[in-house]
C-alpha cells in the first residue's frame, strides 16, 4: 500500500509504503534496488539480514535510514510482517541529513544515531499507533518538523532526475549533457554526492523499474521479448544477465511471483 506525502513532502518524499505479511513460518524475502534512498519502521519483529555470502546474519534495527542499493541482498522474518518504509527521493541525503549520499552506498544508519532522543521517542509513538497508516501519519509529522529550505532547493541534479524519469529510463548520459549546463565530469561528481551512484547508474535503474512494472502487467510470456524492446533492451540476452545480476532471478520468475511486497521487495519460495 502506497500513500502520498504531504505537498509540502514532495520534494523529499516520494511515498510512505506499508508492508504487512502474516507469516505462520518463517520466510525469506530478496530485496533489490529501485533507486531510492529510505528510512525504515518496524513495528513488529525486525527482520534478519544476510550479506552478501550468506555467511553472516544481525536483526536490522527498529528504525533506521539506508541508502542506494548495489547489489540484491536476502532478508528473513522471523514473525508478522509490519513495515513503515519513508521511500525518499533519490538525491535528499545530503540536504536532510548532511550525510553524502556516496557514504550510505550498501549501508544503514540507526535514525537514533542522526536524531537522538526524538528517533527513540518516535519509535515509541509508532510501536503504539493503532494501525500503520497513522504510524505513517506520525512520520510525516516528524519529517515536516524537520522540513528546512535547503530540502526544497531545485538544481541540475533534480533536473536530470525529472528528464530521465520522463523518458523512463530510455535516455543516456549525453542526452543529459546536450540539454544541462553542466559537464560530464560535474554531473558524475554531484551524482556521487546527492544521489550516491553515477547518472547511467542510476538511468539503468529508472529503466529497470519500468521494465518490471509493465512485466507485472504482462498478459503473455510469448510478448516479454516485444516488451523488452519497447523498454528500450535490444538485446534478451544482455537483459537476462542484467536481470539476474540485479534480483538473482530470472525475468520469468519474477514475473510468476504473485506476491510482491513492493516491486524490489519480494517473498522467495
Amino acid at each position: 500500500m502506497q500513500i502520498a506525502p504531504h505537498p509540502l513532502l514532495s520534494a523529499i518524499v516520494k511515498h510512505y509504503l506499508i508492508i504487512e505479511h502474516k507469516n505462520d513460518i518463517a520466510l525469506n524475502y530478496r530485496l533489490f534496488s529501485d533507486g531510492n534512498p529510505g528510512i525504515v519502521f518496524h513495528l513488529k519483529a525486525p527482520l534478519l539480514q544476510y550479506d552478501q555470502r550468506h555467511t553472516r546474519a544481525y536483526f536490522q534495527p527498529k528504525s533506521f535510514v539506508y541508502g542506494q542499493i548495489t547489489h540484491y541482498n536476502d532478508i528473513r522474518s522471523v514473525d508478522d510482517l509490519a513495515m513503515l518504509i519513508v521511500v525518499l527521493q533519490p538525491n535528499v541525503l545530503l540536504p536532510l541529513l548532511g550525510i553524502a549520499a556516496y557514504e550510505l552506498i550498501d549501508s544503514i544508519v540507526q535514525l537514533k544515531e542522526l536524531f537522538g532522543q526524538e528517533a527513540c521517542d518516535l519509535e515509541d509513538q509508532l510501536a503504539n499507533a493503532a494501525s500503520l497508516p497513522e504510524a505513517a501519519a506520525l512520520a510525516e509529522q516528524f519529517l515536516l518538523k524537520k522540513i528546512s529550505a535547503t530540502c526544497s532547493r531545485h538544481d541540475i541534479v533534480d533536473e536530470a532526475i525529472g528528464i530521465v524519469h520522463k523518458h523512463k529510463g530510455i535516455i543516456n548520459v549525453k542526452n543529459l549533457l546536450d540539454v544541462l549546463p553542466v559537464t560530464e565530469r560535474q554531473l558524475e561528481r554531484k551524482f556521487s554526492e546527492q544521489v550516491g551512484i553515477s547518472p547511467k547508474k542510476f538511468i539503468d535503474t529508472v529503466k529497470f523499474q519500468n521494465y518490471l512494472k509493465q512485466l507485472q502487467k504482462l498478459p503473455s510470456v510469448k510478448e516479454v521479448g516485444i516488451l523488452s524492446y519497447a523498454c528500450g533492451y535490444y538485446d534478451q540476452a544482455h537483459l537476462n544477465n542484467f536481470f539476474r545480476r540485479h534480483t538473482g532471478i530470472t525475468p520469468l520468475q519474477y514475473r510468476a511471483n504473485h506476491k510482491l511486497l513492493a516491486i524490489n521487495f519480494m517473498p522467495l519460495a
